[in-house]
């Protein structure tokens, strides 16, 4: 059953308070400035749990679950330990928990979800608002599975923000001198960007990276899991094998390539915050660590490299990815162009 109190408080202001008690769900209480909405979400919530009680297959402190006790269960579930984004989703949902930890889950419907989307917003592109909103959704289709959210309570449809088109943005030149210089000072980073300039490699696998994926006599690596879960091999042209080599020497323990000074992992939020540094000290605006791989194809596809072959340095998985590199390599000579030009000098 539903209850509204109505209480003074110490300033003279009033409030009402709601309390919701239905077996065999935890009682829960919620306080609002009018008796209207107390009675509304009263109302509402009552109605909820008899129908939930109904259907059972939910838990009985659904009522006081929070999006953070979500999070929290949701990031020590087997399954979800074994993803390969679990770190991306843990750092992302961090937002979550620091923002709305305290709402309960039966709270959280759209026009709380709109209000935080609002507030991504500030600061941040639609692309990476986007993928803050999906790590929740995940968390939260696992809470509707796993039986901690009722399973009427579905994620909002058309939450996404619409994304602009990939970017390419490229290094120029001197950007790259001037970047390069700037990150000498640290030696880790230093031959991060390297790798990445030089092999076209993802953030993600750059980071997930030990030597033994690594042949220096061959100047080879191996990128075990990659973005489209299928393993590939890269070439490592000499300045990043000797960039390599050198960290490698400097390295006491650990089989991680890109580690800290403790030697633990360096983690995607660690290697920005350097990067940001790099960046500013090479005076470079608006480029992002995803931009190297996007230069590496440029610099290929400006030496003679056709899509073919950009497609397979980046890993591409489909050829119509590799489609944004197709001005770059637009009426360039292909593969055959030489003897075509023989053939056609001969019979005329």
């Amino acid at each position: 059953m539903a209850t509204i109190t109505k209480r003074k408080n110490g300033d003279g202001s009033v409030t009402f308070l709601a309390q919701v008690r239905i077996k065999p769900f935890n009682p829960t209480a919620k306080a609002f400035t009018r008796r209207g909405d107390a009675k509304e979400w009263a109302d509402r919530l009552e109605r909820e749990l008899r129908a939930q009680r109904q259907q059972g297959g939910v838990r009985n402190d659904v009522t006081s679950l929070t999006i953070g006790g979500l999070v929290s269960e949701y990031l020590v579930d087997p399954e979800t330990t074994t993803l390969r984004s679990y770190q991306t989703s843990s750092d992302r949902l961090a937002w979550w928990v620091n923002h709305y930890g305290s709402t309960r889950v039966l709270d959280m419907n759209v026009l709380v979800l709109r209000e935080a989307r609002e507030k991504l917003r500030h600061g941040r592109g639609p692309a990476t608002c986007n993928r803050v909103l999906s790590h929740l959704r995940s968390a939260w289709n696992w809470g509707r599975a796993s039986g901690l959210i009722p399973q009427d309570l579905l994620w909002p449809s058309r939450l996404m923000l619409t994304e602009p088109k990939g970017r390419t943005r490229y290094l120029a030149d001197d950007e790259l001198s001037a970047l390069l210089h700037a990150a000498e000072a640290q030696p880790t980073i230093h031959a991060a960007i390297l790798v990445s300039l030089a092999t076209g490699i993802r953030q993600s696998e750059l980071l997930r990276l030990t030597w033994s994926d690594v042949d220096l006599v061959k100047r080879r690596i191996r990128i075990l899991l990659a973005k489209n879960n299928e393993a590939r091999s890269g070439y490592l042209p000499k300045v990043a094998a000797k960039a390599l080599a050198k960290l490698k020497r400097a390295r006491v323990v650990g089989n991680i390539v890109f580690a800290d000074e403790h030697g633990q992992p360096l983690t995607k939020i660690t290697l920005r915050w350097r990067w940001l540094k790099v960046c500013a000290a090479a005076g470079l605006s608006d480029f992002r660590w995803h931009d190297l791989r996007h230069t590496c194809a440029s610099f290929l596809a400006q030496n003679g490299a056709n899509l073919l072959e950009i497609g397979a340095v980046l890993g591409h998985k489909s050829p119509a990815v590799t489609r944004r590199y197709a001005h770059l390599v637009e009426g360039a000579p292909v593969t055959g162009h030489t003897e075509l030009d023989s053939k056609l000098r001969g019979a005329s």
